[in-house]
């Protein structure tokens, strides 16, 4: 694992960059496209960036949640414990928010696929998951200093 750790931890950080970078987006930048241009050029932008996005995101999200777990085998489980250092505390807590993002994908897409409805919590999601990926990032500059 030590010699593959590197191309993995790449690996997470170009995707949590794409991720955030993808919600931030959403969330500022996007919705002055309809201030500026006018609603119907902003459906059709909406359409075009949300179905690249539906496609695109589901395995950035995987990826993340497959290379996270390649990395957190070095800090938790086996001899060293779970919570036995502030870092395992911290990346317990890092844990937790990137399942509650996990989870909270599965219900949209879930609604969106299966079900064919909207999402009950359609228009929350974005926010919350940039706000907690906001927080992972800075866990994850934490856990290594305190």
């Amino acid at each position: 694992m030590q010699t593959i750790y590197p191309f993995i931890l790449i690996i997470h950080l170009i995707c949590a960059i794409i991720f955030l970078g993808y919600l931030f987006f959403d969330i500022f930048i996007f919705p002055n496209i309809k201030k500026t241009f006018g609603s119907e050029i902003a459906k059709k932008a909406a359409s075009a960036i949300g179905t690249r996005g539906t496609k695109i995101m589901p395995l950035c999200v995987l990826l993340l949640l497959i290379t996270g777990g390649m990395m957190v085998s070095q800090y938790i489980g086996k001899d060293s414990g779970y919570f036995s250092s502030n870092l395992q505390k911290l990346l317990m807590l890092k844990i937790v928010f990137a399942f509650s993002i996990f989870a909270m994908i599965i219900i949209s897409l879930t609604y969106k696929f299966i079900l064919k409805k909207p999402s009950p919590i359609g228009k929350i999601i974005h926010p919350i998951a940039l706000l907690l990926g906001f927080f992972i990032v800075v866990l994850a500059k934490m856990m290594f200093y305190v």
